[in-house]
Formats: structure tokens, C-alpha cells, sequence
């Protein structure tokens, strides 16, 4: 730990808060510790030790028994994943498959999750590809029938998460005529397994989205980016298949990773 210490402090980290992070890490391993275990694991002075530990304690995030001298996690650590959700472990399992896609293919690529009444964007390559239409589309909230991310991702939903997103969109009761076009458009996608968005006005870029499929439900979408004229059905025919694998690739590491 030490030496780490002094590798972080030249990075600008705060040593203190590197040193507790560290310390809940390492006291998640099992159940119970005494302080000359975590001297003994960490390096660190029993002194600073009982710092951090009182610090954590008086925090809520460590308990400790005086009489046996021992150590361990408090229940609050689990407020420390409240936000850290399955579709944020979905993201970070797929960056890295992305980046390496991108620098394949060139053409930018995105991740999006569902988020109330959009889908919204939570990894984009376009920071590493030379052929972006713009610096990033990251956080973007999209339209859940007007962008290829959103109908890749309905068209491959559950019936049941489909019908209350549409629901939540045109109401319980919209008119039959437009959920009647919104549900032939969907089938359309499922067939062909990807949606298409062409340029449109003041829009002069076109987006190909597949659906992540997590036990053969969409927990995800996946896009690439182009140009609007190079949105061909010969850009579609090659790069369509290489967007379903990575697709793959991203729900087989996820699921791998439990």
C-alpha cells in the first residue's frame, strides 16, 4: 500500500480517501478482521489504521467490537451500490469491446439503456474514431420511435416492457392507427434484425442500431454511427453483421462477469 500511496499522491489523488477506499476493498474479502491483519494486509501504521477505521465507523460503514478487538463491514456499504445498477455494469463490461470495434471499423459506436421516456446514450467511441460526425453523443436522450437506438431496443424488448413504454409514450389508449404503424414498424426490425435512421432534416448523419440481448431479451442497444450518404444498403450489409457479434461479444462478457 505504501508505495501505491505515493503513486496516487503524484497523480493529484487524495491519500487519505485512496487509503479508505482501498480498506473497504480489502475488508470485503471476508467477514471479520483484526487490526494487525489489516497492518499485516495493507503496510500501513496501526495508527493510521485506527484513523480510518474510526472514521469509517463513526460513518456507519465499519462496525467494530471493542471487547474482541475485531473489525467489520457495516451495512451501509451497500448504500455505496445504489446507483451502480445492471445497466451500468452492461455499459462498463461493453466499453472496452467498443473501442476495440471502433478502431476496426472506424465508424463511431454507441451504448444506450432505457431511461423513462428516452434511451439514453451512456458510451460512445466517437472521442476514438476519425470518421465522427460530432465530439461525442454521450448522455444524448433519444426518441424511443423517432431513433434506430430506441426501435432496436422496443423491437426486442419483452412484450410486456414494450406495450408499457409505448403506453407511457401515446398513453393506455392512443389511437389505433399510430400504435398499429408504431407495431408494424417494430415487426419490420425484428425481422431484419437491426433498425435504420436516415438523415432527416437538419440531420445530416444516419445511425444502424442492434439490440443487446441479454437472455434473449434487449437489455441494451448498440449503434454505429455514419455519415448520411454513406448509409447505404452496402454499408448496412457489411456492417450490420459485425454490430450483432459485438453485440454478442458484450452479452456474453457480462453474463460471464455475473
Amino acid at each position: 500500500m505504501p508505495d501505491s500511496d505515493q503513486d496516487a499522491s503524484s497523480r493529484g489523488s487524495v491519500r487519505a480517501v485512496v487509503r479508505a477506499l482501498r480498506l473497504l476493498r480489502l475488508m470485503n474479502e471476508r467477514a471479520v478482521w483484526t487490526l494487525h491483519e489489516l497492518h499485516g494486509r495493507t503496510g500501513l501504521p496501526k495508527s493510521t489504521l485506527s484513523r480510518l477505521l474510526a472514521t469509517l465507523r463513526d460513518e456507519g460503514y465499519v462496525l467494530a467490537d471493542a471487547v474482541a478487538g475485531s473489525y467489520r463491514l457495516g451495512a451501509k456499504v451497500r448504500d455505496l451500490d445504489g446507483g451502480y445498477t445492471e445497466a451500468s455494469r452492461l455499459v462498463e463490461t461493453g466499453r472496452t469491446i467498443l473501442l476495440r470495434v471502433t478502431r476496426q471499423i472506424k465508424w463511431p459506436l454507441a451504448l444506450a439503456t432505457p431511461d423513462g421516456d428516452a434511451i439514453v446514450v451512456r458510451y460512445s467511441s466517437m472521442p476514438y474514431s476519425p470518421l465522427a460526425v460530432q465530439t461525442t453523443t454521450l448522455g444524448h436522450r433519444l426518441g424511443w420511435c423517432e431513433s434506430a437506438l430506441g426501435r432496436a431496443y422496443l423491437a426486442f424488448c419483452s412484450a410486456k416492457e414494450r406495450a408499457c413504454l409505448l403506453d407511457a409514450l401515446h398513453g393506455a389508449e392512443p389511437a389505433p392507427a399510430a400504435r398499429a404503424r408504431i407495431e408494424q414498424e417494430l415487426a419490420q426490425v425484428r425481422a431484419a434484425g437491426h433498425a435504420v435512421r436516415q438523415p432527416g432534416a437538419g440531420v445530416d448523419s444516419a445511425t444502424l442500431a442492434v439490440p443487446v440481448l441479454v437472455r434473449g431479451e434487449a437489455a441494451a442497444a448498440l449503434s454505429m454511427t455514419t455519415f448520411g450518404k454513406s448509409m447505404t444498403r452496402r454499408t448496412i450489409a457489411e456492417h450490420a453483421p459485425i454490430l450483432v457479434e459485438t453485440a454478442r461479444a458484450i452479452a456474453e462478457a457480462y453474463e460471464a462477469a455475473g
